[in-house]
């Protein structure tokens, strides 16, 4: 069924619904201010215990559907909720009154809360409405184009893995430029968001700026991701249902969509005639593209099971999830169970406890193989033999080929072409085994189980001054293992191997701190003062067998030889003091003070500690007399902040230097000693005892406007944070046996631009139609690279493009020769074998036009970053069906698609030119070292949509629910890339390093989803 026939059935239903509820009338009226009887626009209106409601207009008033008995209730910020139960009035007209004491709506900060209208950093907030509604397995995933500043990446394509997450760019060129990720005021690793379900979220709070981020310290200068999980409320048990059910498939390339039949008709309009090659496979009678195969596409299913209530004393809530997903890879499948216990309790006037409890695990078989190395397989490859392709196997090769065995090209080799031994065809051009065995023929799992416990004790020593005190952990336990089977290489048995590790690591985190709240007059003091201690405790073990001699018995007790045999154990330590003082003056003059002392392990004996201050300061205009009231500017809010933040983190691909790079390191080796080999140990490093933290200073004014009533409301940001003492390898004399030596140096700047726009466009109690843009801009420059200044690295040597460092420029610049055109057909060995390629080397430009290419002649070719990121969401209610959609773009960032190589076959000896008749050769260079493979990473996407209705009252009332809303989802349904673009996803990027950032080999493929579910409360 077209998603045409699907959207008149569902529209048909819905119809159907409105005509079921006759019970129902329609009330309506005038919601105005008790003080000065003005109207108040965007009042919330809900019938109590349902999720539907309505929004007041510009003029206060609103219309809905009810029944006699409904509550319905009135909410405002700012203003007491009122609750009044219908009877059989058509006209009810409410005069709120303000509430000085009721909290404004409030932010997470990191230690505590501050009301919205007090911020003076550059935070924002994302409430979970609906979120969990889209068919993602990860919450960030979610998060895509929901916040300015926050560039989310799909980079990797496999069902679970995490995606990339910057905040205002890349700041660090050895360690993390990852954000620290906090739930329920625990720190966890990006991979713990992989446990936890969306339904269980109630609300993310990104800290952009250092005077936000600086109350953590030395691990805030990548920003601060907060994440608080819903907890339960007073009153009956609500138990609620959440699940969905979807289908995903890849985006394919056409770039890399090859076919036999057009390349022969190409062929036969360039020549007039068709190779023996060509004629041969014509013949096999299989032209297929190998991305349908390797691209199978799957099934995301995902439920929730949860009970929520309690009593003014006691809250509870308690939720079971489960979510499959298989990817859109061959073999690719995710499955995730989690529990979430979370219990707060008043004890007496002065004392509360609480904690919650969150085991998880997730079992994930992934996709072995690379997709860029399985593509280059020609059209005309099939999976298996069959009764036809068994006749073209070379039986003097390959007697005991049998139908049903893998397919591989040598199999087709020495055909006789006429039937008279006179013309034999070789038509293969790789000895690999078929593609799918690649993948179908390994075994290649993750299992990993965790535990998360936050548990809390509060009491208020007086009535403005509390004391908090928690234990938080988690404890993670992760399986891998991997099967090469005996078909999954070309070598059979000689290849098979089984290898296996275990991880464990065990978190624990224990804070204590003072909270101060005093409001005297206008003046309002909040502040916190405290210590926290944590310690990060690893083991594991490694495990390599070979000599296997089938894939019957897959244990490292069935090898014939276990080498690679590791194990290891790790620990970190990190201490900290914390202060912040939150005033606020009559709600116009706002400021912040905060500062942060961090010990760590990982640092030197000299430089064990690093200080963190941050201040910040807001004038809030609006509340000014001479604006206040005013019929045009309702919000009006200059800030400005200025603070430090610091980064720990190292990624230097090696856990021992990682965690110890102040100290001389050995490891284990060998030597021959006599003749005989005997176990040894070398030096890792050269040992820094002067190593500091990484350090970032920013400063961010920003203004928060809202006009007309709030109808039109928003935020601009603009940034300034340079990072520096950056941890960088720098290059050292060779007579100390290292090349380079881990040093504090080197300085990063980015600055940008953030824009928030939200305007509520029509609002009415039948139909209601908001939107909101975000847009941001962000620049990176190198501006101090020290000795190392001009750098230029490589990621893989045997393919040896090249990037630059250089200062002035964005790190890790594309670097290499300008292409001048490319090589004629005419000029090329085998210009139509293999199919799908292309030729590996291009005309080059004489920059410097000395008539000779050399190094002189190469150039910055582009960089991986946007220079705009963008999203823009409408939401429309029409009665009891909302639609909302999402589109996100990104504009100027480039990669470097390695991919043209292997698929378009650039080394492919048919693909040379020919020295004998192709001019000027000087001028000629691998395409590899040009911008030839420097594409446009720029996209357009259709991310969200959600179609959703909620069922009448009346009607959910007759079945026993509360409540009860359907919806069908789409992600990625449109997805637009530039015309250069070749690859699958434009978004992904190989891990390499920051200086050698925005590598691809074609990249993980973007998918697409659409799926249909249901909430239910009852």
């Amino acid at each position: 069924m077209n998603l045409k026939k699907i959207a008149i059935v569902l529209m048909v239903f819905f119809c159907h619904l409105n005509l079921i509820a006759q019970e129902s009338f329609l009330l309506s009226g005038t919601v105005t201010s008790e003080s000065d009887q003005i109207p108040l626009a965007g009042v919330n209106v809900f019938i109590k215990g349902t999720n539907r409601g309505v929004v007041t207009d510009f003029d206060g008033n609103y219309e809905i559907d009810v029944v006699k008995g409904d509550v319905l209730q009135f909410t405002y910020i700012g203003f007491t909720t009122e609750e009044i139960i219908i009877d059989e009035q058509q006209t009810l007209d409410l005069a709120m009154s303000t509430n000085a004491e009721q909290l404004q709506e409030t932010v997470v900060i990191g230690y505590g809360t501050r009301k919205k209208s007090h911020l003076t950093g550059a935070v924002s907030s994302v409430v979970n409405e609906d979120l969990d509604q889209l068919p993602v397995s990860r919450v960030d995933d979610a998060l895509v184009g929901q916040i300015a500043g926050v560039n989310i990446q799909a980079t990797q394509g496999e069902a679970g893995s995490a995606p990339t997450i910057r905040i205002r760019g890349t700041g660090s060129l050895t360690g993390s430029s990852d954000p620290l990720i906090v739930v329920d005021g625990l720190v966890v690793d990006n991979d713990f968001l992989g446990s936890l379900d969306m339904s269980e979220v109630e609300s993310f709070d990104v800290l952009k700026d250092a005077a936000s981020a600086a109350i953590y310290g030395s691990r805030g200068s990548n920003g601060v991701i907060l994440i608080t999980t819903k907890q339960g409320k007073e009153g009956k048990t609500v138990f609620s249902y959440q699940g969905y059910t979807g289908v995903k498939e890849a985006r394919q390339s056409d770039a890399y969509y090859f076919s036999v039949a057009e390349t022969a008709a190409a062929e036969l309009a360039a020549t007039g005639q068709l190779s023996n090659r060509t004629q041969y496979i014509q013949q096999i009678g299989i032209d297929r593209d190998w991305q349908d195969i390797i691209f199978d596409g799957g099934i995301i299913q995902n439920h929730s099971l949860s009970a929520r209530g309690g009593t003014d004393k006691t809250k509870f809530s308690i939720s079971l999830g489960y979510l499959h997903d298989e990817g859109v890879l061959l073999t690719d499948d995710y499955k995730r169970y989690n529990l979430r216990l979370k219990l707060d309790t008043k004890v007496s006037d002065r004392f509360r406890f609480g904690g919650n409890l969150a085991p998880s695990y997730t079992d994930t078989r992934r996709f072995d193989g690379s997709t860029h190395d399985i593509l280059r397989q020609p059209p005309w490859l099939p999976l298996y033999h069959d009764a036809n392709t068994i006749q073209y196997v070379d039986r003097n090769v390959y007697p005991d080929v049998q139908i049903g065995d893998y397919a591989v090209q040598r199999h087709f080799d020495n055909y006789d072409l006429f039937g008279d031994g006179s013309t034999l065809v070789d038509i293969s051009d790789t000895s690999n085994t078929n593609p799918a065995a690649k993948v179908l023929e390994r075994d290649r799992n993750d299992y990993k189980f965790k535990v998360f416990g936050n548990f809390y004790g509060e009491y208020d020593i007086v009535d403005d001054l509390s004391l908090r005190t928690s234990l938080s952990g988690d404890y993670q336990h992760t399986m891998r293992d991997r099967w090469q089977g005996v078909l999954s290489s070309r070598n059979g048995a000689a290849d098979a191997s089984y290898d296996v590790s275990n991880e464990k690591r065990i978190h624990i985190a224990s804070e204590t701190y003072f909270n101060y709240d005093k409001t005297i007059g206008e003046h309002e003091i909040d502040a916190i003062a405290g210590i926290s201690f944590e310690t990060w405790d690893y083991e594991g073990s490694s495990a390599l067998g070979t000599g296997y001699t089938s894939d019957l018995i897959r244990t490292l007790s069935a090898a014939t030889v276990a080498t690679d045999i590791d194990s290891y154990v790790f620990s970190e330590r990190f201490q900290s003091y914390f202060a912040r003082i939150n005033y606020a003056y009559a709600d116009k003059y706002l400021a912040s003070v905060s500062y942060r002392r961090d010990g760590s392990s990982v640092f030197g004996a000299d430089n064990k500690y690093g200080d963190f201050p941050a201040i910040s300061a807001g004038w809030d205009i609006a509340e000014e007399n001479f604006l206040k009231n005013n019929s045009i500017i309702s919000n009006l809010k200059f800030r400005v902040s200025y603070g430090f933040t610091g980064n720990k983190d190292l990624d230097t691909n090696n856990d021992i230097i990682d965690l110890y790079p102040s100290l001389p390191l050995l490891g284990p080796s060998s030597a021959t000693i006599g003749g005989s080999l005997e176990s040894a140990y070398i030096a890792l490093n050269i040992a820094n005892p002067d190593l500091k933290w990484e350090r970032s200073q920013e400063i961010n004014p920003g203004l928060d406007f809202g006009f007309f009533k709030n109808r039109i409301t928003g935020s601009i940001d603009y940034y300034k944070r340079t990072s520096d003492q950056l941890l960088l390898f720098n290059p050292v004399s060779a007579t100390t046996g290292f090349r380079n030596a881990l040093v504090n140096i080197g300085e990063v700047v980015n600055s940008g631009l953030e824009v928030e726009l939200r305007t509520r466009n029509v609002s009415n109690s039948n139909f209601s139609w908001n939107t909101t843009i975000l847009a941001s801009k962000n620049e990176n420059e190198l501006t101090d690279f020290a000795d190392s200044n001009g750098q230029i690295q490589i990621v893989d040597d045997k393919r040896a493009a090249e990037w630059i460092n250089l200062e002035g420029n964005p790190v890790s610049s594309f670097y290499g020769w300008v292409v001048d055109e490319q090589i004629a057909l005419e000029n090329l060995q085998q210009p139509f074998f293999p199919i799908g390629g292309e030729a590996q080397d291009v005309y080059v430009k004489d920059l410097n036009g000395d008539g000779v290419i050399d190094d002189d002649d190469k150039t910055i070719l582009g960089n991986p970053y946007p220079d705009l990121i963008w999203s823009l969401t409408n939401d429309f209610k029409i009665g009891n069906l909302d639609i909302s959609f999402l589109f996100q773009g990104s504009h100027g960032a480039e990669v470097r698609n390695m991919g043209d190589q292997y698929i378009f076959n650039h080394f492919n000896s048919g693909q040379d030119f020919n020295p004998a008749t192709t001019p000027n050769q000087g001028f000629i260079r691998e395409k590899i070292f040009t911008n030839a493979i420097i594409q446009d990473a720029s996209y357009v996407a259709l991310r969200n949509v959600n179609i959703g209705y909620n069922l009448p009252i009346d009607l959910t009332s007759k079945i026993g629910l509360k409540s009860m809303r359907i919806y069908a989802a789409g992600q990625n349904l449109k997805y637009w890339t530039a015309d250069d673009y070749t690859g699958f996803n434009p978004e992904s990027i190989d891990d390499t390093s920051p200086t050698t950032y925005g590598y691809q080999r074609a990249g993980s493929p973007i998918f697409r989803t659409i799926s249909i579910g249901i909430n239910a409360d009852f």
